[in-house]
């Protein structure tokens, strides 16, 4: 997409004057203001990529769900593998993620609203209904529950006073995220995560920390050493009675991967990550869903996948995945450039925000141009008649 984006993760928020308050004020300045103006900040490169980069950890966990895959055999091992460190690993990064794009939008919701929370919630409902209809293809998805901890849990957040809301939603957040580790994980660490990514986004601590790489790489060595120790102090069996352990090496290595994606944005790496993972990212809601449509397909046409091979399908399945990664990049990529936005996406944001000022004023003025052509043609019309 060539015109600037912003820092959501979804849309190309546009916000007006914010000092504007009076309506004939507001009217004159939105007038006055250039398409160039009324587009939101520039999107921040590095959350598309790590979006997109779970997104593909999160097809392959969503794969032995839809294909049935079972762990006998040859495929004990391979499922052992799975486990440790793709299950739970990159289902918090994109909760953290969400969170975090919650923060962003808030910045601005307030400005390019009268009824910010109205419209939020307008947002989680159709992310809401998504996410039921999701339910009917793959049984346990994240939309739903996304949609409901957001009304649940970050609209009430927005409440708190403006000096207060970041010191208390991180704090609150990482003790709902202790408790989510401490029942097991899963679904149960959505609260916590979503309340500390709202903190980050919401305050400048995110832009502070992707300007120092050194922070970043601190943090990468704490959460890798910590994952080191938890491995090798517990085994597979352990770490699978004792779901605790395993939620919070997922919280851990989720973090590592984070980290580790950072800093290879700052290596040559830069130009190939953002060209694969980007476009997934931009586009996370339509591919994520489009790829369970994908796999559902597959399912019932191939529906004896799962024997392909001694591994139960996973090689059939790990295979498909790419095939499908492959092809939704090329498609991300050349749907971005012509449209900007992806279907799902452009559909969520009308829902939020109704249509664009800069649409708006648009359309105002070439109504007010029909208009003067109309009063011209008409002119001319009885001037010819005189004649």
């Amino acid at each position: 997409m060539t015109q600037p984006q912003s820092d959501t993760p979804d849309s190309a928020d546009i916000t007006g004057p914010a000092d504007a308050t009076d309506p004939s004020d507001t009217a004159r300045a939105a007038a006055s203001v250039s398409p160039a103006d009324l587009r939101g900040r520039p999107r921040i490169a590095a959350l598309d990529v790590i979006r997109g980069f779970a997104l593909c950890g999160i097809l392959l966990v969503n794969l032995p769900p839809i294909f049935g895959l079972g762990v006998d055999g040859g495929a004990r091992d391979f499922y052992r593998f799975y486990a440790d460190f793709v299950q739970n690993r990159f289902f918090p990064i994109f909760s953290f993620l969400f969170g975090i794009g919650f923060g962003l939008m808030w910045l601005t919701a307030r400005d390019r609203s009268s009824r910010p929370r109205l419209a939020l919630l307008r947002r989680f409902a159709f992310l809401g209904i998504l996410g039921g209809l999701h339910q009917l293809l793959q049984p346990g998805e994240a939309l739903l529950p996304y949609a409901l901890a957001g009304i649940v849990i970050l609209l009430p957040a927005t409440w708190i006073a403006d000096r207060w809301r970041n010191g208390v939603t991180v704090v609150l957040g990482v003790i709902l995220l202790a408790v989510g580790v401490a029942t097991g994980g899963g679904m149960a660490v959505i609260p916590g995560l979503f309340l500390v990514g709202f903190a980050i986004g919401a305050s400048g601590f995110l832009r502070s920390v992707l300007n120092h790489p050194g922070r970043v790489a601190i943090a990468g060595v704490l959460a890798l050493a910590a994952t080191i120790v938890g491995f090798a102090g517990t085994d597979y069996t352990t770490r699978q009675i004792n779901q605790w352990i395993n939620a919070g090496l997922g919280i851990l290595m989720a973090l590592t991967y984070i980290v580790a994606v950072l800093l290879l944005l700052r290596t040559p790496a830069e130009a190939v990550l953002k060209s694969v993972f980007a476009p997934l990212g931009r586009m996370a809601l339509s591919n994520y869903v489009g790829a369970t449509v994908i796999l559902v397909t597959v399912r019932l046409a191939a529906p004896d996948l799962a024997r392909f091979d001694d591994r139960g399908g996973y090689l059939a399945g790990v295979v498909i995945c790419a095939a499908i990664i492959i092809v939704q990049v090329i498609v991300s990529t050349l749907w971005l450039r012509r449209f900007g936005q992806g279907p799902l996406e452009k559909l969520w944001r009308l829902v939020t925000w109704g249509r664009s000022p800069e649409r708006r004023h648009q359309r105002r003025g070439h109504s007010r141009h029909q208009r003067q052509d109309q009063r011209r043609d008409r002119l001319g019309a009885v001037t010819s008649s005189r004649e």
